[in-house]
């Protein structure tokens, strides 16, 4: 599938701003199960725009606007077309094999094991049993993808997703109190589990088809479409398949409808949005808009 994706931002200040230094990440990828067709930034004021990959293999784009200014905007467009049509096509593991699977890859790529170790308040080592509820643990007997879905599922039945949260991030067992989180709170829950259970698992923002945020049939008739916004789940390392998204927060597995955008340990390392600059000190006003739209395949 293709899609264009046009993504909006306009940053307001009370009193003149200087030394404005922005950096962003919000361009998709361009790998195997994606490409980035083209891209665009435009900036207001000017800026220059120098474009570079962080250490996750992200692409982030960074501007400065020096002199005074009351507001900065900023325009990306870009056209990606995603290639992962069926999440399970995929050689398939012997299920004596995986673990063995899993610590060659280890093995061979060392750095997988910051998505093992990586613990913080958003991903920490969890108890047998949070709030009354027993954590699941992981099965030798049994194909890991079957166990992640159920996983998945699990997070699902305990704390549901709220569209209308729209703050990450809550520290367990502060979520489980609640009963319900956004996106980004349920994947940060998985990949605990996930690395409790010593699997590879990390945190993936990234772009939904429009049609995810249409009424559902439970709501009233003449509901409006839910305003597009950034999402949020989680990548597992399958044995045969490598990287697989896996969103608790729809309860799928990630397709063609889905466009990564970052990727981290957890969303302090995918942050969309990061600035520094010379002001009176108060709180800058942030406008975001964002449009996924899909597009005719290009005639060959």
């Amino acid at each position: 599938m293709r899609y264009q994706i046009e993504r909006v931002c306009r940053i307001h200040f009370a009193a003149p701003a200087r030394e404005h230094h922005v950096q962003i990440r919000l361009a998709p990828w361009d790998d195997e199960s994606q490409s980035l067709l083209q891209i665009q930034l435009s900036v207001a004021p000017d800026a220059g725009v120098s474009a570079c990959r962080d250490g996750f293999g992200n692409l982030s784009h960074h501007f400065a606007v020096m002199g005074a200014h009351r507001e900065l905007a900023f325009t990306m467009t870009a056209e990606v077309e995603t290639l992962r049509s069926n999440p399970f096509d995929f050689p398939v593991v012997a299920q004596a094999r995986e673990r063995a699977w899993i610590d060659d890859a280890l093995h061979q790529a060392p750095r997988l094991w910051d998505f093992v170790l990586h613990q913080g308040p958003l991903t920490p080592a969890l108890p047998e049993e949070i709030c009354g509820h027993r954590v699941p643990i992981l099965r030798e007997d049994r194909p890991l993808l079957d166990q992640v879905q159920e996983a998945s599922a699990w997070i699902q039945s305990v704390t549901p997703f709220d569209p209308e949260v729209a703050r990450p991030v809550m520290a367990l067992p502060a979520l489980f109190d609640a009963g319900r989180g956004c996106a980004a709170d349920l994947a940060h829950l998985l990949i605990a589990l996930m690395r409790q259970w010593s699997v590879p698992a990390r945190f993936v923002s990234g772009y939904l088809d429009a049609s995810y945020f249409d009424p559902d049939d439970e709501d009233p008739p003449g509901t409006q479409p839910r305003e597009q916004r950034l999402h949020h789940w989680a990548e597992v390392l399958i044995p045969g398949g490598g990287w697989r998204g896996v969103d608790p927060a729809m309860g799928l597995l990630a397709d063609a409808t889905y466009m990564r955008v970052a990727v981290g340990r957890d969303a302090g390392d995918v942050q969309p949005l990061r600035q520094t600059c010379r002001s009176d000190g108060s709180v800058p006003e942030l406008e975001e808009t964002l449009a996924v739209i899909p597009v005719e395949p290009r005639p060959e």
